[in-house]
């Protein structure tokens, strides 16, 4: 008798697991929603599970969820919920809100679901997919110029170091680097040379630095100030989808003045002296100073002396032999520059008494006038002959 009645409470047991089973394998899940779509490493996701019943008859059960890497669930949210009498071909939904790991890689993740029922030893598992996925985020790190100093009239080359500081690999890169136009002239003073505008790169990973080179140059005409210009940058995300952002950089033209003595000798009592800017940028607060015998003699200013333009001075109280030309002035950003130039003071060749004055023109005439007062005393002679 025990042993039938053991046999039968094993029947039983086994039918009532038989429709557990088969009542589960009613129950379906799906994604509802997923907010946002796709969801990026390190953010929240919130997310709505549609759980239908497709039996024909009604059902009560527990729903428990099972996050797993790379997902948690977020402090407060409910574990477990029980659908009480989910009638057949019905649908509830429950919705759950998750924390992405930092660390996920672009993916479609499994989402697991437990099903129980009260009563019940077994148990379902069913999942809903949720997708992950990076977004690049390009950023310009560092930007180096060779040479080190932008002058006019001089070509430059541009790195700029960029890095995807995005949860994102991005592909196809294209950056175009284009010099806005002069305001006042509506002339490009920073063109590129050649393609040396454009640059190409194949990935750049999420966390990975990257170098784009543009070759430019400048016009002689550009000035001392810092240019607008724009790098645009375009590329592709992991889903192959297009994006373009523009960055704004200013490349700074800085001219160098370079003064140069010209020519420096005794001209009408004074020792000329005559200086050019020779370089690329304007020389300003000039002073120079005539020393002789470790003594200033002379000294002169000027406000500012221009790329390519010249200026004359002269200096008194000098003595022949040798003296030094000092010139001291600033840039355009204020540095200081000094320059000292060894000049011989000599008597002019075309002066006796040093005074660099040139009687080349009045011996000139002097000849002219003894030629043709010694013509006109000829002729007279030769007419007095003729009246004897």
């Amino acid at each position: 008798m025990n042993k039938l009645m053991a046999i039968i409470a094993a029947i039983v047991v086994f039918s009532a697991l038989q429709m557990s089973y088969a009542s589960a394998l009613g129950i379906t899940l799906s994604l509802s929603t997923q907010t946002p779509y796709p969801v990026e490493p390190g953010k929240i996701v919130d997310i709505e599970v549609s759980v239908y019943n497709s039996g024909t008859t009604s059902d009560t059960f527990t729903l428990e969820i099972l996050p797993d890497s790379p997902f948690t669930l977020l402090s407060g949210e409910k574990v477990a919920t029980t659908f009480t009498n989910l009638g057949p071909l019905s649908t509830r939904t429950q919705s759950y809100r998750l924390r992405v790991s930092d660390t996920a890689v672009s993916a479609d993740y499994d989402l697991d679901f437990r099903i129980t029922r009260p009563g019940s030893t077994g148990s379902t598992t069913k999942s809903v997919s949720v997708t992950v996925q990076g977004t690049p985020k390009i950023v310009i790190e560092e930007i180096k110029t060779a040479p080190a100093i932008i002058e006019p009239g001089h070509e430059v080359e541009v790195e700029i170091t960029l890095k995807n500081v995005g949860s994102g690999d991005a592909s196809q890169l294209e950056f175009n680097l284009e010099a806005d136009a002069d305001p006042e002239t509506d002339e490009n003073l920073i063109v590129p040379i050649l393609s040396g505008g454009s640059f190409y790169m194949e990935t750049l990973k999420s966390g990975e630095e990257g170098v784009a080179t543009f070759r430019l140059d400048i016009d002689n005409s550009a000035e001392y100030k810092s240019y607008t210009s724009t790098l645009t940058i375009v590329y592709n995300d992991e889903s192959g989808t297009e994006s373009t952002v523009t960055r704004d950089i200013g490349i700074p033209v800085k001219g160098i003045p370079v003064l140069e003595i010209l020519s420096a000798k005794v001209e009408n009592g004074d020792f000329k002296v005559d200086i050019e800017n020779i370089g690329t940028g304007s020389a300003k607060a000039l002073k120079i100073e005539f020393i002789q015998d470790g003594e200033v003699k002379d000294s002169s200013v000027a406000s500012e002396l221009k790329p390519t333009r010249q200026k004359t001075l002269r200096f008194a109280g000098f003595r022949y032999g040798e003296a030094t030309v000092k010139i001291s002035y600033l840039d355009e950003s204020n540095e200081v520059f000094e320059k000292e130039t060894t000049v011989t003071v000599k008597e002019s060749a075309t002066s006796s008494d040093g005074s660099g004055t040139d009687y080349s023109g009045y011996v000139g005439v002097l000849l002219l006038l003894v030629v043709v007062e010694g013509f006109y005393i000829w002729r007279l002679r030769k007419k007095l002959k003729r009246k004897k």
